[in-house]
């Protein structure tokens, strides 16, 4: 049996990292500076979940925004997107285009990598937005898998906000933050298998 005193603190939330306290990853949360800009486009619905992935990247990248779509009071423009310097490119599991070490580099300047942050057709709607006409779409190699397990996915090679971000800054060299993200991403995922569990139990 579960006390109370561990319900209350399972049911509060961090104000950081808007998880449980009982499963909080601040304490794991390293900064990076990278020149690669990670750039999360975020659907509404996905801003205020505890199971959003995304928020990691953003805490632990100096390097990153995360502009959200669909705010009434903010309408997003393209130029929350798209940014001048930088090799902008959207991350998108249908293009033709593979993202590479040749591809990041091809360009001469840093990557702006522009990732969709939502469930999969919230993502597919995000990247037929107008903001985002012209530029060029890449995607993952083939062969992803992923270690969420915390929403159902039909298809393996859907993987999350974060797993997506980790195998990108893995490809651009940034292999440093990319286990650092993904450290911290499966401690979370294992925190709520916990949760899960002992909802379970009790």
């Amino acid at each position: 049996m579960i006390k109370s005193g561990s319900r209350k603190k399972r049911a509060e939330k961090c104000p950081k990292c808007k998880l449980y306290e009982s499963i909080c990853i601040c304490s794991d949360i390293i900064r990076f500076d990278l020149k690669t800009r990670i750039t999360l486009l975020t659907h509404v619905k996905e801003v205020n979940k505890a199971t959003n992935s995304g928020k990691i990247v953003k805490l632990m990248l100096s390097n990153c925004a995360a502009p959200v779509l669909g705010l009434l009071e903010r309408p997003l423009e393209k130029e929350d997107l798209i940014l001048e310097g930088y090799e902008n490119l959207v991350l998108f599991p249908h293009a033709s285009s593979v993202l590479t070490e040749e591809t990041a580099k091809s360009a001469g300047r840093p990557v702006n990598l522009i990732v969709p942050d939502g469930n999969y057709s919230q993502a597919v709607k995000m990247t037929k937005s107008h903001l985002l006409e012209g530029i060029k779409r890449v995607r993952l190699p083939s062969g992803q898998k992923s270690s969420y397990g915390l929403r159902k996915m039909s298809d393996p090679e859907k993987i999350s906000t974060a797993e997506a971000v980790v195998r990108a800054l893995e490809i651009t060299g940034d292999s440093e933050a990319a286990a650092a993200i993904e450290k911290v991403f499966l401690k979370m995922t294992e925190g709520f298998r916990k949760i899960g569990n002992q909802r379970k139990s009790s």
